[in-house]
């Protein structure tokens, strides 16, 4: 089935491999000097132990190739799975912190990705993802480097990181000017807080979409509205949630109740490397743990088109392609 992937972090996704080449190459300490290693470095038991190792992976890019390499692989990675199109996240304040420079930084995620597209047809825009525990200002400054990214591609502005302590309503006049230069924003949200961190999203920053968001639940109230509206898309990471301990068990995870309640979701891998899934590891999960039956795979795979920050004109063009593959395939096999 041909599908798009709309939240997944360009640093989440490097091969194990890759990364223990470009600790070597780059002289950075990784606490890991074989892929037992990294295995081992892979293991851990909460949200904030996940977002360590996120920094360890962040800081074996260096050079411009080498994000150019862990682009290129990224996407071929995601080609295999037939999937047409993605929005990358990048995080900023982690290569901000070692002042490094963004044209190098962007010059190289663009050409891998331009060479995954030439090779495979595959499509990859930039986004990036702010981490929230930074400061006011150095998030201003990441939009200034999102706007001038705009000529490599760079689509959105986000942010993400420490939820649990850094609300989104301090973000509202950074949002607006990522708005009032022409950048899509979204923001990660109703993960580890509660259905007012989905709330002050929405109301104060002004999202187009959600990354996470499954505990907009608590508030059926706001679950109503939002399901009313059809206009704000929850990206939904089911690993992600039970890997970094955000959800007890999968069969605990609320993707069923947020389909059923009317909500326009997609479903995404988030840190492939780190989670040890794929988009097509995601659409299975749905339909083998929450049964969701080939109308509802469907219908999940054409919203990751219809909320994805892409030209009108693009977005009607990829819709149809989808929706006539969809048909042919379920015509040949049955369903």
């Amino acid at each position: 089935m041909p599908k798009a992937e709309l939240h997944i972090h360009l640093e989440g996704s490097i091969h194990p491999h890759t990364l223990l080449e470009l600790a070597t190459k780059n002289g950075t300490a990784l606490n890991a000097r074989d892929l037992a290693g990294v295995e081992r470095l892979f293991r851990y038991d909460s949200f904030l132990g996940f977002l360590d190792v996120y920094r360890a992976c962040a800081r074996c890019l260096i050079q411009g190739e080498d994000f150019e390499r862990v682009a290129y692989e990224m996407a071929v990675d995601l080609a295999e799975q037939n999937v047409r199109y993605a929005e990358v996240m990048l995080s900023p304040a982690q290569h901000m912190q070692r002042n490094m420079d963004f044209d190098e930084i962007l010059g190289g995620v663009a050409a891998g990705f331009a060479r995954a597209h030439a090779e495979r047809g595959i499509v990859c825009k930039p986004a990036f993802d702010f981490g929230r525990q930074f400061s006011l200002q150095e998030a201003l400054r990441a939009v200034e480097l999102a706007q001038d990214g705009m000529r490599y591609g760079v689509v959105a502005f986000s942010i993400g990181g420490d939820e649990a302590n850094y609300p989104p309503e301090p973000f509202v006049e950074v949002f607006a000017v990522a708005k009032a230069v022409g950048l899509h924003v979204m923001a990660h949200a109703g993960e580890v807080a509660g259905a007012n961190s989905v709330r002050g999203a929405i109301e104060m920053l002004g999202v187009d979409r959600i990354g996470h968001g499954f505990r907009v639940l608590e508030d059926p109230e706001l679950t109503q509205i939002l399901a009313r509206r059809g206009d704000i898309t929850f990206d939904v990471c089911p690993t992600s949630n039970l890997l970094t301990g955000v959800i007890p068990l999968i069969s605990a995870h609320p993707l069923r109740q947020m389909f059923d309640a009317g909500l326009p979701i997609t479903l995404n891998s988030d840190d492939p490397t780190l989670f040890n899934t794929t988009l097509t590891n995601e659409f299975m999960l749905a339909a083998e743990h929450f049964n969701f039956n080939v109308d509802e795979i469907c219908k999940v795979a054409l919203q990751s088109i219809r909320g994805a920050f892409m030209p009108a004109a693009e977005r009607a063009a990829l819709l149809s392609s989808f929706k006539h593959e969809q048909a042919a395939l379920r015509e040949e096999l049955g369903i």
